[in-house]
């Protein structure tokens, strides 16, 4: 039986907040604490702490601080304040608090030294054993040990007082201090623990593992006053003839003694193939009745592992320590990751230590096994942990299950040369290459997320400090920012983690998104670099949340962003669609995934990504960007089984320069394969399979009796083919050959997909593409609005017209009329829609264009000939990149058929439509923002597919609208063009391009004042401002305003006020129509007030909290900044009279405008017509 005593901690203890910081000078620790708390747990989980607030002072810089003055995010706030930027915890706190707890030392422990254990906590700790300051500890990585001295028997007070606030400059976005996924929790997370020794014990034990050694450190502590004679004994708990002992003689203080274990050459190794993993028992045991001389007699005469020699002394155990390893060999060579000699791909995901239920970090393993097991079912093997160390039980799990760790030291932080944050850093490292070293999943580390300053010079440094100290891993110089040098410049690191090179592709050198989708790659990027890249951040496309995920949050974290964001899709009427907003915009997101992940395996150089991320993210605005919901489950929209067909050890690659395909103009397609295998072993004589199968198209059929509905599912494959039997060794970018499609053999305006497999290792490996179909030489040439009609047959007329007023005519006449609004004719209520969903969210960049997929009514029969499934495609995204979202809800009435609906992401929930069809009157009317006209096959075959359904019998849409009420989609843009508008401030004049994609942001004092001049007077009834649309914290927003109008000579007020903040267009009415030809803006004040007690800001050697002046303003909650006024667009609103000739004289210029185009177009298809001629001619006789 050993020596030691452990005493568990947990329970009950006394507490006292600290708000006023008097504890120190009070001397807290002398009197008795009388409230109570549990521990493990936190303080904010439990009752204290203040309320959220609008005046929450955040630990995080990536949000918007006036948020509560936002329109979007006033909803749902009637029990308390719910924030629209993170889950919130139930209370907030930074600060001191103070834990007292009764102890109790047992007789045969009197006179036992003690080292008290606080697993996880942070940030700054203090404590006091029978009110005898024993230190204080400042870390986020690892767990506060105390010595405590020698303990008498009997009680004991032990009293802590725990500070989670700003201790150092640390950025406060980084993940182990912000308020972003819960971290300002105060209190303790896992073991509390005293253990008593009899003054010898074992500090830790460091195991260097190497096929087929183990050497294994024993650091000793010696807390007696003199030598003390002992023996360590390594012993294998699985394997009893692998063992160890040695003899000590410990002088006082601390020590090392290093023993060797020796295993057999087939021990299973640790990868995340195989989970060798081994046990030890180490003992440490004293040796009595032994004199000195004697001792060292025999020390100096026998070898020190001599079993004879140990066994003649008689031993009391003092300690055993429990130590796990496995045999991990990690190395970098030839630009690859290698890891037991095998060539290695990471697949990961970001960690950045969220915890919505426990709210403090989770200690136990059953949270973490479950992570592990998600990781390796999604076809990854990797996890970065963003900003943060995770507790034991997070590397334990990882060693189980085969999964890659890099840690990161908890900072996101600033550094430069000889500064003091240098020597944090390293004092940190060291705690966690200590406390965490020995476990194999444990194979990265890097300094810092996005280091600020002259990082350089520091972090390369601590490279080769980390390399000294502790050879088992590999490290990095930074996770997330290029280099200053090309990349085949870089030295000093072991790999290279960024999401861009500063060279190469555009922008910045990127080597993730869209520029190395479809055939594309990144290595332009990466030229002739010379370590192995791991892309850093990858995805980050958004789906719709499912506001079902609200009823999970049953622990610490509350989901009132949630609840703002559903009840405002209630109140825009969309709440009824979120089950299909959730699926079709996940399978959007799945797409844009699909594209990421591919392009990154197609790339050389790179060997390995970390997506953000697998789950949600909570923070910074709310981030859905996970396949999986906040608590790692599947949100349903794709399966393991699919996900993994392009995220796993073997993925099957092709290099296809479009999915959408003109048969006219491609009388062969080329699709170069190649593979990407990290598997268990190389692949031998491997042949891939290839087929082109049609999807199951929707038919209808029209007769007397209405449509038919046929659905034809064709089983066999159109084409298919064998590529040539290969060997595929632990590589990426190994060619597989080429797949050749000829197009006469293909059916066009179909779907079909790819499908290419092989057999590896036992399984089938797949993966499949769509392509899109079209025949331009079958489709109708694209017609002019207003110049011709559809074709008149057996059935209907339909007109097709852009102009507005021809519209309303053809409509007053009963007539069939497609009508296709021109984008710079829509409301600016209505935005841009965007094919590729929002990135990150809108709250953290918001965009005027946003985009979250659609939902496409495609069993409606205006779909007929143009296949689609009910969440759109790749043939979607040229259609779409130019239209704007027609906000059906300013109709005010719900009488359309929706039959192509954008989602709106969800801070903002617009309700639109990109094709809708109604009745007006007694006409049909089938409407839309998207641009039919484009010379693409897409574009010709939809219109086509709406034409022959708009001919037929069946079209009879069911609801009624007005024109009046489709009116209000309609909205001059350029009219400061059309009136020939300036302003005296050039400063301003981007805000006349009518254009809220480009904006104006000035600084300067209050009031600001700008004057608009026409060329002549107008009837004008008011100003119409749209806010910039692109900044989190809406710099210089207008808020309050005063417009006068230069009237008989003089200036006359016609408006003032104050405006709400939203990024919605503001109509400014004047108080009556004036008739005048200057107008003048002044500006009184702006939204961009900092609206907090205090801010961060980033100072030369970190980040601090600064104080606000509340008395500059007595509206604002801080003091006014330096932006006086940014807009997007400003234009004059006319009286109706004049607005309608505006747009008759606009629809005329357009019109003669598109007739001379019409007419250099026909002279340019001439001469390209004989220019074919000639050259056929040319052919001709080089063929003869």
């Amino acid at each position: 039986m050993e020596k030691r005593q452990t005493c568990d901690l947990a329970g009950i203890w006394r507490f006292e907040i600290d708000k006023e910081d008097r504890g120190f000078a009070e001397h807290w620790e002398k009197r008795r604490l009388t409230h109570t708390i549990t521990l493990p747990g936190c303080l904010q989980a439990q009752g204290y702490g203040d309320a959220i607030s609008e005046d929450t002072p955040w630990v995080q810089s990536l949000y918007d601080a006036l948020w509560y003055q936002r329109g979007e995010y006033a909803y749902a706030q009637e029990n308390g304040t719910k924030v629209p930027f993170l889950s919130q915890p139930p209370r907030h706190y930074t600060g001191k608090a103070w834990y007292q707890k009764t102890i109790f030392v047992p007789e045969k422990s009197d006179g036992f030294v003690g080292r008290l254990t606080l697993e996880n906590t942070k940030w700054k700790t203090t404590l006091w054993i029978d009110g005898e300051c024993k230190g204080s500890i400042v870390s986020l990585c690892a767990p506060h040990v105390y010595e405590t001295g020698e303990l008498s028997a009997g009680e004991h007070t032990v009293t802590l007082c725990i500070d989670n606030g700003w201790q150092l400059p640390y950025r406060p976005d980084g993940h182990g201090v912000s308020d972003a996924l819960g971290a300002t929790w105060n209190g303790v997370a896992g073991a509390i623990t005293l253990e008593l020794f009899n003054r010898v014990w074992i500090e830790r034990v460091q195991v260097n593992a190497q096929l087929p050694q183990a050497t294994i450190q024993v650091h000793l502590k010696n807390e007696t006053s003199h030598t003390q004679n002992c023996i360590i004994r390594v012993q294998d708990i699985a394997r009893t003839d692998i063992s160890a002992k040695m003899i000590c003689v410990l002088t006082p203080g601390s020590q090392i003694c290093e023993l060797t274990l020796n295993y057999p050459s087939d021990t299973l190794l640790w990868d995340e193939f195989d989970q060798g993993l081994q046990n030890l028992i180490v003992t440490l045991s004293s040796i009595s009745n032994v004199p000195q001389g004697e001792m060292q007699s025999s020390i100096t005469q026998l070898p020190l592992q001599s079993k004879e020699m140990v066994s003649q002394f008689s031993k009391v155990v003092l300690q055993t320590k429990e130590v796990i390893f496995g045999f991990r060999r990690a190395e970098v060579k030839d630009g690859h990751f290698v890891i037991n000699g095998r060539n290695t791909y990471l697949r990961g995901t970001h960690f950045g230590g969220d915890y919505p239920l426990s709210g403090i970090p989770d200690c136990d393993s059953a949270y973490w096994d479950k992570i592990m097991e998600t990781v390796k079912t999604w076809g990854m093997n990797f996890i970065r942990c963003h900003s943060y160390c995770p507790p034991e039980a997070a590397f334990e799990a990882a060693d189980r299950a085969g999964v890659y760790l890099q840690i990161e030291c908890d900072m996101w932080n600033v550094f430069a040369p000889d500064a003091q944050m240098n020597n944090v850093l390293w004092e940190e490292t060291k705690r966690i290459l200590d406390t965490f070293g020995n476990h194999p999943s444990f194979l990265m580390l890097s300094p810092s997320n996005e280091p600020g300053g002259d990082w350089l010079m520091p972090l390369t440094d601590w490279v080769s400090k980390c390399r000294a100290y502790d050879s088992r891993h590999l490290y990095t110089i930074q996770s997330g920012w290029p280099y200053p040098m090309e990349p085949d410049k870089i030295t000093g690191t072991d790999y290279v983690y960024f999401h861009r090179s500063g060279f190469g592709i555009q922008p910045g050198g990127t080597i993730r998104g869209p520029r190395g989708w479809n055939d594309g790659d990144y290595r332009e990027s990466l030229k002739d670099i010379s370590y192995p890249v791991i892309c850093h951040e990858l995805g980050q496309w958004c789906a719709y949340p499912d506001f079902d995920v609200i009823d999970k949050f049953t622990g610490y974290l509350q989901p009132g962003n949630f609840e703002i964001f559903r009840e405002s899709a209630r109140a825009h009427d969309v709440l009824g669609q979120n089950k299909e907003f959730v699926y079709n915009s996940g399978r959007q997101q799945v797409r844009m995934l699909k594209e990421d992940l591919e392009a990154n395996l197609r790339t050389p150089y790179i060997y390995g990504f970390e997506l953000l991320e697998l789950h949600d993210y909570l923070g910074q605005g709310t981030a859905l960007v996970g396949i999986l919901d906040p608590f790692w489950d599947s949100k349903g929209y794709v399966t393991p089984n699919e996900w993994r067909q392009f995220c796993d050890e073997t993925v099957l690659l092709a290099r296809i320069e479009s999915y959408c395909i003109d048969r006219a103009k491609n009388a062969t397609i080329s699709i170069p394969i190649e593979v990407s295998h990290f598997g268990r072993a190389p692949l031998q004589s491997v042949r891939i399979h290839w087929q082109l199968e049609q999807q199951p198209v929707t038919e209808y059929t029209y007769g007397e009796h209405g449509k038919t509905l046929t659905q034809i599912v064709f089983q066999s494959p159109v084409l298919c083919g064998t590529l040539k039997q290969r060997d595929y060794a632990l590589e990426k970018n190994q060619s597989a050959g080429c797949i050749y499609l000829n197009m006469e053999d293909i059916e066009p305006n179909r779907v079909y997909t790819l499908r290419v497999s092989m057999k590896a290792n036992g399984r089938i490996v797949k993966n499949t593409w769509p392509l899109w179909i079209f025949d331009s030489s079958k489709l109708n040439p694209v017609s002019t609005p207003d110049e011709s009609k559809a074709e008149s047959d057996t059935h209907e007329t339909v007109f097709i017209t852009s102009d507005r007023f021809h519209a309303e005519t053809l409509l007053n006449e009963g007539k069939r009329v497609l009508f296709e609004l021109p984008y710079e004719d829509t409301s600016y209520d209505c935005p841009p829609v965007r094919f590729n969903p929002s990135f990150w969210n809108s709250q953290m960049g918001p965009t005027w264009a946003r985009g979250m997929g659609m939902i496409i009514q495609n069993a409606h029969p205006a779909f007929a000939s143009f296949p689609t499934t009910a969440d759109g495609g790749w043939q979607w995204q040229s259609l779409i990149e130019n239209a704007r979202g027609l906000r059906v809800e300013k109709l005010g009435c719900d009488c359309i058929t929706n039959l192509v609906q954008p989602i709106d992401e969800w801070n903002r929930n617009d309700k639109m439509s990109l094709l809708f069809e109604c009745q007006v009157g007694t006409a049909r009317l089938m409407m839309t923002s998207i641009n039919l006209e484009q010379d693409t096959p897409q574009a010709a075959a939809l219109k086509k597919s709406i034409l022959s359904y708009m001919k037929s019998d069946a079209f009879e849409p069911q609801g009624q609208v007005s024109w009046k009420q489709l009116s209000s989609l309609f909205e001059i843009n350029d009219v400061m063009k059309e009136l020939g508008a300036k302003i005296d401030d050039d400063s301003l004049s981007a805000c006349l391009d009518g254009n809220p994609q480009t904006f104006v942001r000035l600084t300067g004092g209050y009031p600001y004042s700008f004057i608009i001049q026409t060329p002549q007077k107008h009837n004008i009834s008011g100003i119409l401002y749209v806010p910039r649309q692109n900044h989190r914290e809406h710099e210089g927003e207008l808020r309050s305003y005063c417009i006068e109008a230069w009237l008989d000579g003089t200036w006359k007020q016609v408006q003032k006020g104050k405006l709400s903040s939203s990024y919605e267009p503001k109509r400014i009415a004047f108080l009556h129509e004036v008739y005048t030809d200057r107008i003048r803006f002044t500006a009184l004040d702006t939204f961009s007030a900092p609206g907090k007690s205090c801010f961060w800001a980033m100072e030369p050697d970190g980040w601090y909290q600064k104080e606000a002046d509340p008395a500059a303003h007595l509206e604002f909650k801080g003091q006014l900044p330096q932006d006086i006024f940014s807009a997007s667009v400003i234009n004059l609103l006319l009286a109706e009279e004049e607005e309608m000739a505006v747009w008759k004289k606009r629809i005329k210029q357009r019109k003669l405008a598109h007739l001379e185009d019409s007419k250099k177009n026909g002279k340019q298809v001439l001469n390209n017509l004989q220019n074919v001629t000639s050259e056929k001619s040319a052919t001709a006789e080089i063929d003869n």
